[in-house]
């Protein structure tokens, strides 16, 4: 009953990831290299994780010593460029709608509570954010401006946890 994956992923090659989803391994891509430098070119393959099929979910851990706002891995995502506006992953971009998949309704598969976590659906903890933005916009929200996203109204266990819609 136990989900195993693994995490970063920088240099995975299709073969390891279709040895993975054989045996039920998911693996969990991490945006670290958006504070990388253009040379060597890096980052995980993220269209090729997501084209494989294999579980994915997203993180932004390991830059040093906390975690990166996702909306900036979210844009590091979705535009193969690092924090200085270079593309360092190029042809491994995946869509806006494909990088928020990962870090909302496909994360709940790596705390096997994908069946509580995730989605708005019937059944399920309804934690919700409202955004700054419709991030799913590419008119409203450049994609420079997806590094600026925020929520503007956080409800975690039916609470308000945090309002700032002024």
């Amino acid at each position: 009953d136990l989900h195993w994956s693994i995490a970063h992923v920088p240099k995975i090659d299709v073969p390891t990831l279709d040895r993975l989803k054989a045996i039920g391994v998911g693996v969990m891509p991490h945006g670290w290299s958006y504070m990388s430098s253009s040379t060597p070119a890096a980052g995980p393959p993220f269209r090729m994780i997501i084209d494989s099929g294999i579980h994915a979910g997203g993180g932004s851990d390991g830059v040093a010593v906390t975690a990166l706002d996702p909306w900036l891995v979210i844009y590091y995502m979705v535009t193969g460029k690092n924090s200085a506006g270079e593309v360092i992953n190029d042809g491994q971009q995946i869509t806006r709608m494909e990088a928020l998949r990962l870090y909302t309704a496909d994360n709940g598969w790596f705390f096997n509570e994908e069946n509580k976590l995730g989605s708005m659906e019937p059944g399920k903890l309804g934690d919700l954010a409202v955004l700054s933005a419709d991030y799913t916009d590419p008119k409203k929200v450049s994609d420079q401006d997806i590094r600026n996203m925020k929520s503007v109204l956080t409800v975690i266990g039916g609470k308000v946890v945090f309002d700032d819609m002024h």
